[in-house]
């Protein structure tokens, strides 16, 4: 086998070129996070302003039918209620995808321990292999 003057390695190219790929797509998180919730704060305020151009319309149709005090506090508590539950529902999905973040995230972790406990392992046992040869020749 030839040793290689420049001293780089396979590995030290397949090694270095993945590092350089996995910086680049990391520094493009932040921005597609940004991008990403700038276009969903984009869209809220798109449905805000919908029901609130809607509302002006609204309130003179509905204020022809003259509702009483009582009709429109019912109205309202429903609306609270039903509100209220959806709130609740944004709250709990919200925590569900919390806690699958955090499920996958400790995922890797594990899968980052056993193989780093492989490599471990496989060093181990080629080195114990490699001395075994050395030691034929």
């Amino acid at each position: 086998m030839e040793n290689n003057p420049s001293g780089i390695s396979i590995c030290d190219i397949l090694k270095n070129n993945t590092t350089k790929v996995i910086r680049k797509l990391e520094s493009q998180i932040p921005p597609n996070v940004q991008a990403n919730s700038d276009l969903y704060t984009q869209y809220l305020h798109l449905l805000d302003d919908y029901f609130g151009s809607c509302y002006l319309w609204q309130k003179q149709y509905f204020d022809r039918f003259g509702f009483d005090n009582q009709t429109l506090n019912a109205i309202n508590q429903y609306w609270d209620v039903v509100t209220d539950l959806y709130c609740t529902q944004i709250d709990l999905i919200t925590g569900a995808q919390k806690s699958s973040i955090e499920v996958r995230a400790n995922m890797m972790t594990l899968c980052d321990q056993y193989i780093h406990q492989a490599m471990d392992y496989y060093g181990k046992i080629f080195s114990e292999a490699l001395s075994k040869m050395n030691q034929k020749i």
